[in-house]
């Protein structure tokens, strides 16, 4: 019938040669015969135990998304932009946080940074609003965000509408789902798709005189909020009870499906990420360390006769250089003065150590090379994080993820000979040759796995192209080796690899 529609009001246009009115009578019939696209369809029972699910979007030239639109200030005026993007029926991409991280998940800061602060409470509070900022703006640049369908939040409304709630994490959710991050460091967006557009909500903003036909029916609520807290919750079901508060909605209106009892939302969790830090690293490092200077030489000796101490710089400063001469200075402390034990105790037979810590492996990498040049003083042994680790020796099962920005780099190469999980497996280990061969029986695993999925597509393949008869024998032989291979797959668990 639209069509039906649309080829007779062509004919009419054509008659009276109106062909400014073609081209909008045409746009319009298009947009009308775009399928709704906001309610969101439950996750099959498969998908849901996935870490993952495969979202496909097939577009060519003319065809329209569905969106939802909001407004902002811009230049003292109110201006519509995009504020949702429907990709699929069940999949909308929230535009508003990602343009502005700040209004959504923070506030902006009122005071300016100062040279001298009175007391503590003032520094705090100049500088706190600040570091909300640039971590709301990072967590959305960098993060990995994590969304969850159909999920019970509890809503309760407070003094000048604001908002707080909470959602429950079942423990299977969280280790299925590969959800890593710190419960009560995460940005949120609530979505509430599907909600009816009523007539008493748009006569209250004079809006039921200007609906047209193609006009939808109903819209997603949207609010913007962040993590407090989460209570661990052992009786059965186990799990997460996570706290948060709203700190931002996009509409004023709060519809009354909001709070009710056992309404599902689309949640998206974005984890704020760690200190990023850039260390520009030069190619080759000098034989002797540099002198230290005046204020150099004073940090050091603070840092030997204090209990505390923390040394503050702009980069290019020598911090790094600061923080090798005290771990050199550490180690002769610990040779000139070794500790005194009880000889029954478990730990008289350990040796001193110094333990290094800092914000990014290329910083410790830097201090790391340093302490190379000192090896006939001191031993050194560089421990990566799991994430370089796995990049080395991947084992099969693993939840491990990168951040989309973050460049994922392997344990440097001229620091091999004291890296721990490279000496582990060097001959003066007694265990190195167990640990090889269970290295050999991971690669086995993971090349299995490879291969089954590739025989499953190749097995879709041949019965795609002959669905009424396909070769009965090459079918039982892709049966045949998918089970050889999914039998060797299971030579050993995902608990064994981590133990």
């Amino acid at each position: 019938l639209g069509r039906l529609h649309l080829w007779s009001g062509l004919m009419q246009i054509l008659t009276v040669s109106s062909w400014l009115f073609l081209l909008t009578r045409t746009y319009l019939a298009q947009i009308e015969l775009v399928p709704s696209q906001t309610t969101v369809k439950a996750c099959t029972s498969k998908e849901q135990i996935e870490h993952e699910v495969e979202i496909t979007l097939v577009l060519k030239p003319g065809d329209a998304l569905q969106v939802q639109m909001t407004c902002e200030v811009h230049r003292g005026y109110w201006s519509p932009v995009i504020q949702l993007v429907s990709i699929t029926p069940r999949f909308e991409l929230c535009v508003d946080h990602v343009n502005n991280p700040v209004t959504c998940f923070s506030r902006c800061a009122e005071s300016p940074t100062c040279i001298h602060y009175n007391n503590i409470e003032d520094y705090v509070r100049i500088w706190k609003p600040l570091c909300e900022m640039e971590s709301a703006s990072t967590a959305i640049r960098d993060s990995d965000i994590i969304i969850i369908e159909n999920l019970e939040v509890n809503f309760n409304r407070g003094n000048e509408d604001t908002l707080t709630g909470n959602f429950f994490l079942n423990s299977s959710w969280i280790e299925d789902w590969a959800i890593k991050c710190n419960l009560s460091k995460c940005l949120l967006c609530i979505r509430k798709p599907g909600v009816p557009l009523k007539k008493d909500l748009l006569k209250k903003y004079d809006l039921f005189d200007n609906t047209n036909p193609g006009d939808p029916v109903e819209f997603t609520w949207v609010a913007h909020g962040a993590t407090t807290k989460f209570d661990v919750e052992k009786k059965p079901p186990s799990g997460n009870l996570v706290h948060f508060y709203v700190n931002h909605r996009p509409m004023e209106h709060i519809p009354d499906c909001i709070f009710q009892k056992g309404a599902s939302f689309t949640v998206e969790l974005i984890p704020k990420t760690r200190p990023d830090m850039h260390v520009v690293i030069r190619k080759s490092f000098p034989k002797k360390l540099p002198p230290l200077n005046r204020s150099q030489f004073e940090a050091v000796d603070k840092a030997l006769n204090n209990t505390f101490t923390l040394i503050q710089g702009p980069p290019g400063t020598g911090k790094t250089v600061v923080g090798v001469y005290i771990v050199l200075c550490f180690v002769e402390m610990n040779k000139e003065s070794p500790r005194k034990l009880n000889a029954n105790s478990k730990d008289k037979d350990k040796k001193q150590v110094i333990l290094y810590c800092g914000p990014s492996n290329k910083s410790v990498d830097v201090v790391a090379e340093y302490m190379l040049r000192f090896e006939d003083s001191l031993k050194a042994l560089r421990v990566y994080g799991e994430q370089v680790e796995m990049l080395d020796y991947p084992f099969p099962e693993c939840v491990l993820q990168f951040s989309s920005k973050t460049k994922a780099e392997a344990a440097k190469e001229s620091l091999r000979n004291i890296t721990l999980h490279h000496r582990i497996r060097q001959p003066t280990n007694p265990d190195s040759a167990e640990i090889k061969a269970f290295d050999q029986r991971i690669k086995e695993a993971i090349e299995a796995e490879q291969w089954i999925k590739a025989a499953v597509e190749a097995k879709k393949t041949l019965t795609a192209e002959e669905p009424t008869n396909p070769d009965s024998t090459k079918v039982t032989l892709f049966d045949q080796r998918i089970k050889a291979a999914i039998e060797a797959r299971k030579t050993f668990t995902a608990e064994e690899v981590k133990q």
